[in-house]
């Protein structure tokens, strides 16, 4: 226990033998153990500071590095919207372009307007004098003011001589046709990206490479020189060419507008194509907006609703009933249906006629003209539920596969047959229990109008690059045979004898045409059961009938009116749609001879079994 101290004690002797005796030094003198250490302290701060100097200076890497915390302090390099590519309609008329328009922005270190320059700028830019001032208080030296005004008010602003007060010109979208098909070319953002439609859907080819901009200040934080010589040149986007004729758009905008207007409904779409190729020649909503004023514009307004919404067709569906139990072998022309008076119970529901049918029995051909639900109804059952969900999938109705690459495109939706109960069966026989999309419809009555092809739509001829070179071209794509071409012809003759002595408001003197009107009921989001008093009204035709260059399809949404159906409201469109634009494609008009009254049948038909009835 004894160690421990014993070794203590020794080493204390031996510290006091190490360690001199301190000396009396003179007052002023520093020669101490602290001051030799503050001053081997300082020597070596001076010398790392000469060995960094230098190699600063001498080595190359630490030479860039200096020149870009210079640069940092005294230049700063950002980018302006991209110089987005042109889109073309069918004709190569523009129908988006960009253009330069004046920006205003502002150097807030120095940027200190008087209360009497405030108040001016404030009118001019139509912003408030708070969010001015919160700017001119920002810690940068740069900050936008107000993007893309028009040049007669940058000229104003700029005669303000206000200090630290600049405008630069960069790209911005224009639309010379105004809201021609809007809803479907979309709108782009103040930075110029896409946000909707095909502006956003073709945004990175669209987008050009950015301008690269570069501004220098001196040591107060003023501009020097506003764009550099280095900076980097701007590379236009792609072009697009569209199927979509301006001319056809506007024909079809304003026919809508007439008829939606008329209906005092809230809501329409038209869609008009070639069915011979599937190119969509106009696509219109109504309501529809103004794309040049982006700071005015509802988003609900710039939905297309002709791509994106899904809804039950109604009897534009009931022609595909025929169709396939026609093409089946199922039912002859001939076959006459008992109409059970209007109405036929199904368990314990009971569907409808909209009108109460003249006579008992109606044959295949007045069961479409006359619309009868319980004779459709009839056809399907003979069908089967199998074959029926097997002929609707084969015409494209409600399949996630049948879409055309739009953005937020609907894809419909019909439930397997095996799900089916019978008085579902019964709904979906005449269009209401299954969802599709305007352009499935379109798509399906071109495969009555070109002889049993089904061909898939589309919008994008060809993208061109800035160098001529032509990418990504589009041609008629066929996706499969659907029906017969004797069953096409006797659809045909079908359609136009519903015009004819039905649905006679799409009737023109002009041109002969076919087709076949729909009124469904819409869902109450309150009842989650059928409303009685909102409908869709709908029509979908062919013009001419005998060589038919044109199938439209129209949808008035919720007409405010007593009555709501498709052949007063949307059948009236259809006309003005197909006269106009047939004279406009140099169509002769075939209603001298009216050769389709005489419609010819195959010479299968010959071979009818008689009238026999069910």
């Amino acid at each position: 226990m004894k160690i421990v101290p014993t070794i203590l004690r020794y080493l204390s002797s031996k510290r006091r033998k190490i360690l001199p005796k301190s000396k009396k030094v003179q007052p002023g003198s520093f020669i101490t153990l602290r001051a030799n250490f503050i001053y081997y302290v300082l020597a070596c701060g001076f010398l790392g500071l000469s060995i960094r100097a230098v190699i600063i200076h001498i080595f190359p890497p630490a030479s860039t590095t200096l020149t870009h915390i210079a640069d940092r302090q005294y230049k700063r390099q950002w980018e302006l919207a991209r110089y987005r590519g042109t889109i073309f309609d069918r004709r190569k008329e523009p129908l988006a372009i960009s253009i330069r328009t004046p920006s205003i922005f502002v150097n807030p270190k120095i940027f200190e307007p008087s209360n009497r320059q405030l108040g001016k700028l404030s009118r001019l830019l139509k912003k408030d004098k708070k969010q001015i001032r919160k700017i001119s208080r920002k810690k940068k030296y740069f900050s936008w003011l107000k993007r893309k005004v028009s040049k007669e008010t940058a000229r104003r602003v700029m005669d303000l001589n206000i200090k630290g007060l600049y405008q630069i010109s960069e790209p911005a979208r224009y639309y010379p046709a105004g809201s021609a098909a809007a809803n479907l070319l979309g709108l782009v953002g103040i930075d110029d990206r896409g946000l909707s439609g095909l502006e956003h859907q073709y945004d990175k080819i669209l987008a050009g490479s950015p301008i690269k901009f570069v501004q220098t200040k001196d040591a107060r934080g003023q501009t020097i020189f506003s764009q550099s010589q280095d900076a980097a040149p701007e590379k236009t986007g792609d072009r697009l060419h569209l199927t979509i004729d301006k001319v056809i758009q506007e024909i079809t905008e304003q026919a809508l507008r007439n008829g939606v207007k008329s209906a005092k409904a809230k809501s329409g779409f038209a869609i008009v194509s070639d069915p011979h190729t599937g190119r969509i020649l106009s696509v219109a909503n109504y309501p529809s907006f103004d794309p040049n004023d982006v700071r005015r514009i509802s988003l609900k307004l710039t939905k297309n609703r002709a791509f994106m919404d899904s809804f039950e067709p109604g009897s534009v569906i009931k022609p595909y009933v025929v169709a396939a139990a026609l093409d089946s072998k199922t039912i002859q022309l001939s076959n006459s249906f008992d109409c059970n008076e209007g109405k036929l119970k199904i368990g314990r529901r009971t569907i409808h006629d909209s009108h109460k049918p003249k006579t008992r029995y109606l044959n295949v051909e007045d069961i479409i003209i006359h619309s009868s639900n319980v004779c459709t109804y009839k056809i399907a059952n003979k069908l089967g539920a199998k074959n029926l969900y097997k002929y609707f999938t084969k015409f494209g109705f409600g399949q996630s596969s049948n879409t055309i690459g739009y953005p937020g495109e609907s894809r419909g939706v019909l439930s397997n047959y095996q799900k089916w109960k019978p008085i579902r069966f019964a709904n979906i026989a005449f269009g209401q229990g299954l969802m599709v999309s305007g352009i499935q419809i379109v798509q399906a009555y071109g495969a009555i109008a070109n002889g049993g092809n089904l061909i898939k739509p589309y919008y994008l001829d060809r993208v061109e690059k800035p160098n001529g070179l032509i990418t990504n071209a589009q041609s008629t794509q066929i996706v499969s045979r659907v029906m017969t071409t004797k069953t096409a012809r006797i659809l045909r003759n079908i359609l136009y004898k519903t015009v004819e002595q039905g649905a006679t408001k799409a009737r023109s003197k002009i041109y002969t045409s076919g087709g076949k009107t729909g009124t469904s009921q819409k869902i109450d989001p309150k009842t989650k059961t059928y409303s009685h008093k909102k409908h869709l009204s709908s029509f979908a035709g062919i013009a001419p009938i005998n060589d038919p260059h044109l199938v439209v399809y129209i949808q008035v949404n919720e007409p405010n009116q007593q009555q709501s159906y498709g052949s007063l409201w949307a059948a009236p469109v259809f006309k003005e749609i197909t006269e106009k634009t047939l004279s406009y494609l140099n169509v002769a008009s075939d209603r001298a001879s009216d050769k389709s009254k005489s419609l010819k049948l195959s010479e299968g038909s010959k071979n009818d079994r008689g009238n026999k009835r069910y």
